[in-house]
Order: structure tokens, then sequence, then C-alpha cells
């Protein structure tokens, strides 16, 4: 551990750390707290993610997180970018995990896209014209991604070191305007404008304090049923919605597609990303269809889209046993927490917190089950079966970044198919509304998305591509994409 100790590791925010950019509004009168997210792929303009309502209507923070890359002095900044060497690799500060000073410069990486946090050149605001958009970019040369940090209180200094929950301001280097929340045709955005806004860096995970083999709060992962080679899954892209809410256990192929695929998300937003304790309460999120896993009134287990993923019907826990329950978190604390639960070693259990029942599955005859390929209906019951235990295989990021863009590709097609729909039924009248930069924007990504190999590449760089290349056709097409 860095200099400082555990004190250190939650009053103060280091390189490596990953956090989101929280702000507050007031919005008709009632005050909204806000985070800033991007979504990089078909779209490269930041915008706002509500967390008010955090416990009832959970955030997508997956597309909120920033790592803090770099920090460096603004001296130390020019410098670099001077030098024509150092300026092309992007090299900036070695060291570890160097504390965030006020006064610095850093780059914020978005976790989702890789892309960089930066000052576009374009402006689409109505309402201030000196105003730029703030969005994401690839690279990272020049200026554009770097911000310096400055106090909003007296009571800190340039060169002090930031402390979490310090309200602060971003400046953006390249344009000398601040990363501003403004209001326009009756929406909230994010620019670079010389009106201040104030904004709070909250830690999600802490780079130097992550065990390796340990689930935390954010992961994406498959649920594997013990000796029966299965998985926790929803049915196939063949079937309805309707039918897709529903969850199953399935073996086979399937434990290698993106529809087995679900992140695990805390109740909170601070220290979202800490490890993930026996007995604590999380959500499941269905990845390729964006839904939580819900016990609804009448004690059926089903998907349910976020609006009605309340608390109540949606949190779960992990139990090691199902006779010795543990004592569950009785408190939050800050910082990363004893890493409990290991991939692939430990058996977990899941059980529904407000009813206590636990996740199981429903028996299926003898006939059913010598005809092979059996999918078998998971329920929730106060007993269950003695094979209930789970075990957990944790998804490589780019296995779950092709979920996400699945995700975020069928959503945005299929709002676009209904539009056209609308206006087809209701003739020339109506007015056009189809978001058509952004599938023009989308499709761009995907063309590059299945870029092939390029020929100049080195052989390992290349067979390393070629695969990657194989593995997200493959998902996109076993979800009935392609």
């Amino acid at each position: 551990m860095a200099d400082g100790g555990e004190e250190d590791e939650i009053q103060f925010l280091r390189t490596d750390d990953e956090v989101v950019l929280q702000c507050s509004a007031t919005i008709q009168k009632e005050q909204q707290k806000l985070c800033l997210a991007a979504e990089g792929f078909g779209n490269r303009l930041c915008f706002l993610e509500s967390i008010s309502n955090s416990k009832n209507v959970p955030p997508d923070l997956s597309i909120c997180l920033f790592v803090l890359e770099q920090s460096l002095s603004v001296r130390a900044l020019q410098e670099m970018l001077a030098n024509t060497e150092e300026k092309s690799e992007g090299t900036a500060q070695s060291g570890g995990h160097r504390t965030l000073l006020y006064g610095h410069a850093v780059l914020l990486r978005h976790s989702y896209s890789g892309m960089y946090l930066c000052c576009l050149s374009t402006s689409r605001s109505s309402t201030d014209k000196l105003a730029f958009d703030v969005g994401l970019q690839e690279d990272i040369t020049g200026e554009a991604c770097w911000w310096t940090i400055h106090p909003a209180s007296k009571q800190r200094s340039e060169g002090e070191k930031v402390r979490v929950g310090d309200d602060l301001i971003l400046v953006s280097v390249s344009s000398e305007r601040y990363l501003h929340l403004s209001y326009g045709n009756s929406s909230l955005h994010v620019d670079a404008a010389f009106q201040q806004t104030l904004w709070s860096v909250a830690p999600i995970c802490s780079g130097s304090e992550v065990a390796q083999g340990f689930l935390i709060g954010g992961d994406v992962l498959r649920l594997l049923h013990g000796h029966m080679d299965e998985c926790l899954t929803v049915p196939s892209g063949q079937h309805g919605e309707e039918q897709r809410r529903t969850v199953q256990y399935e073996g086979g192929g399937v434990s290698s597609h993106a529809r087995s695929l679900w992140r695990l998300e805390t109740l909170r937003v601070m220290w979202s990303g800490s490890h993930i304790r026996w007995g604590q309460p999380f959500r499941l999120r269905h990845v390729t269809t964006g839904k939580y896993l819900s016990l609804t009134e009448e004690k059926s287990l089903l998907l349910v889209d976020k609006e009605k993923a309340d608390v109540k019907s949606t949190a779960f826990c992990f139990r090691s046993s199902k006779e010795k329950l543990d004592p569950g978190v009785k408190k939050e604390v800050d910082g990363m927490g004893t890493p409990d639960i290991k991939y692939g070693d430990s058996v977990c259990y899941i059980q529904h917190i407000d009813s206590c029942l636990w996740l199981t599955y429903q028996t299926v005859d003898a006939k059913c089950a010598r005809m092979g390929g059996v999918q078998r209906k998971a329920i929730m019951h106060h007993e269950g079966h003695m094979d209930d235990g789970l075990t957990l295989s944790r998804s490589q990021h780019e296995e779950s970044r092709t979920a996400r863009v699945i995700r975020s590709t069928v959503s945005l097609f299929n709002l676009f198919i209904r539009g056209l729909d609308n206006l087809r039924k209701k003739g020339k009248s109506t007015t056009l509304d189809l978001p058509i930069d952004s599938v023009s924007m989308s499709l761009q990504d995907l063309i590059g998305y299945f870029q092939p190999a390029g020929e100049h590449l080195e052989h390992e760089n290349k067979q390393n591509r070629l695969r990657a290349l194989k593995n997200r056709q493959n998902l996109f097409q076993e979800e009935g994409m392609i």
C-alpha cells in the first residue's frame, strides 16, 4: 500500500483510481445529483446520468466511470507536449499511484470505451456561442484531453492533496474553459464554458488495493451451476421480448454467449467497486438486455426494466451456506474492504434479501432429462436444492464490452425502426424525429469494430486482432445480430 495507510486510501485520490464526477443542479425546483457519463460507441458526446434516486432507479454507473490515468504539473505537461517523441508515445508519469494535487493536470480515461475525456472543437450550445462540446477522443495528442484541478473552497490551495468529497473546478488546458453543466432546450448537457460548475470526485475503486481473483462491484460475470455444467441465462434472441424476461439454467455453448453475462451492481455510488462481501446487497443486471433480476409480488423471478428495479424486489446477496448465515453488512464502510469471494473457488448461494428465498431451479422429469438439451427454469424457493451453490466466472473486458455494444446498438436500431413504422402509419404530416446521427455514427463504429487486422501488423499482434474479431463476430451472431 502507498504511504499513508488505509486512511490515505479513503481520504485522497490517486492515479489509477476509478472515479465518477458528480455535480448538483436544480431542475423545476428539485435538487438533482448527476454523474458525468458517456457511451463512446455511436456517440462521443458526454451527457448526465441521474443518481438522485439510485436506490429505486439504479443509475448506469458503467458508463460514468473514469480512470485517473495520469497526473503531472502544468509545467511538466508543457514540457512533455513540447517534446515530440514523448508526445507521440503519450507517456507522462511513472512511479505508480501518485496522489492528486490541486493545480496539477489530469488525464481521465473512460473505463468502458477506453477513450479520453476531452474538450472538442464543435459546439452544439444554442445559448452560449463561446462554449465547446465535451466528449471522448481516442488519442491523447495535444492538450485537448488534459484538465487542471482547482479548489472551489478557500480552505484549500494549489499544491495541496485533493481530498475525497472536495468541491472542485475542472479547467480544460486547451480552451481554458470550465467543465460546465448547462441548461438549454429543456435539457441538461455538459460543455466547456466560461461559467463555473462545482464538481466532486467520488472514488469507485482503488487501483492500488484490488485483490486479484476476487469479486468486486461492477464486475461482469457468469453464474455457473456446479456439477451440472449449466449457467444462469435468459432464452435466446429467437424468442420474443416477453419470453426473454424469464430466467433459466442452460447447459452447452451458452456459457460462451453474451446472453449469459450479468453485471453485479452494489446499492451505493461511492466505493461501489469495492470488494463484495458475504451478505452484501447487490443487483444483477443482465448485460445484453439491460434489465434487472427481480422477484415480483407474485414470487416470480423475472427481468424488469430499470424504472421498476426498486430495492425491495431486486436486492440479492451471496451466502456461503444456507444453514449458517453470514451476518451481512450492517454498515457500509469506505475503502475497498476485505476480499471475500474468489472467482472459480467460492461456492455462492444467492438469497433474495427481502423475502429470504433462495435461487434454485424447477426440477424436470427423468424422461425430459434423458432427452438432453433441457433448460431448467430458475425460481425462488424457501429451501431449494442441496446443489444450488454457484461458482463465479469473470468475463474478459473485450467480451463484456461487446455485450454492451450489442445492447446499445439493438436499442438504437429498434428505436429507429419504430420511428420509421410510426412515420409510415401516420404519413407525411408527422414530425420526423429519428436518431439519424446516432445511427450513422453507430454504423461507422460497427464497421471499424469489425475491421479485419491490417497487413502491416506483426504476426503476434495480427493473430490477437484476428482472434478478437472472431470472438466479436461470434457474440453478435449468437445474439442474432449478424
